[in-house]
């Protein structure tokens, strides 16, 4: 009977986070789009975990586009595999998405919107990385999936202040029938070689079963998607030393596919180092810890 009733409390408690979740991401306007404002206070861009007197902080990117950090939810971040991390501070950056709400449940949310929306995830980045340069921090930025294109966004659009950044599972040239898709509001995948991409079919009628908001959501993470997968930074950073920049690639990436021939030389004449991992898109990080445990890459 105890146990029956300590759970019966658990599923009441998840659902009054998930409905206080829901009217918070919706917002008070029924699903209308505000333009984010960056707080004046640098601190709210992020959420720290670790030693607050560390000399090295561990400045993480999410994943995403999404509503809220996992990071917020779990208190856990892949990199705390490392070695020495309890030496580190962690500081797991917002998204514009994360920190405004508004943008995901917005029906009138637009591609000019995303794209000034990722250029904000960009200074979001950009803001963290100098607030602890400034306090003499010695600064890594990691940054996975979504997080791996704004990485180099930044690196295109910012003067380079981190100490090193590390990015896994991204693409610098997105492919364009990809982006095309995405512009679309439709998500699309690749074959288990990372080379070929699947395309949907668009003939068939949407899921039933889901609701309005659901494709909502999943159109303006799409366009999100979009807009930061639509610069081709090999042109961008064509000037740039990328000597700080480590790059993993999964050889099986599933989501946004294998680096490219061009796109592995590009790196490579840049001076940045390139690792492609026989892995998928979301254990890359896992082979990431294995090199760092094996004395095959440090901070």
């Amino acid at each position: 009977m105890r146990v029956s009733f300590l759970q019966a409390i658990a599923s009441i408690c998840v659902l009054c986070w998930a409905l206080c979740l829901g009217k918070s991401s919706l917002g008070e306007d029924g699903g209308i789009y505000h333009p984010t404002v960056l707080p004046d206070d640098t601190t709210q861009l992020w959420v720290s975990s670790g030693e607050l007197s560390s000399d090295t902080v561990l400045i993480v990117g999410e994943g995403g586009p999404k509503f809220f950090l996992d990071f917020e939810a779990s208190g856990r971040v892949y990199w705390e595999y490392l070695p020495g991390h309890s030496k580190y501070l962690f500081a797991v950056v917002h998204q514009s998405s994360t920190l405004n709400r508004s943008i995901l449940g917005a029906a009138d949310f637009t591609e000019e919107d995303a794209i000034q929306e990722v250029n904000i995830t960009s200074e979001i980045l950009y803001r963290t990385i100098k607030y602890f340069k400034e306090r003499g921090k010695y600064v890594v930025v990691f940054g996975h999936s979504y997080s791996a294109f704004v990485i180099p966004n930044v690196l295109a659009s910012r003067p380079s202040l981190a100490d090193k950044y590390i990015i896994t599972g991204g693409r610098l040239d997105a492919d364009s029938t990809q982006t095309a898709y995405q512009l679309k509001g439709i998500n699309t995948g690749w074959t288990n070689d990372g080379k070929t991409l699947v395309l949907p079919d668009t003939t068939e009628a949407p899921n039933k079963h889901r609701t309005a908001r659901y494709w909502q959501i999943r159109k303006n993470k799409e366009l999100l998607k979009y807009a930061i997968g639509l610069p081709r930074y090999t042109d961008l950073l064509k000037h740039l030393d990328l000597s700080n920049l480590v790059y993993y690639y999964a050889k099986h990436d599933e989501n946004v596919g294998a680096l490219s021939d061009a796109e592995i030389l590009f790196l490579i004449d840049h001076s940045a180092t390139v690792h492609g991992v026989e892995t998928n898109h979301y254990d890359i990080w896992k082979r990431v810890v294995d090199a760092f445990n094996d004395g095959n890459i440090n901070l």
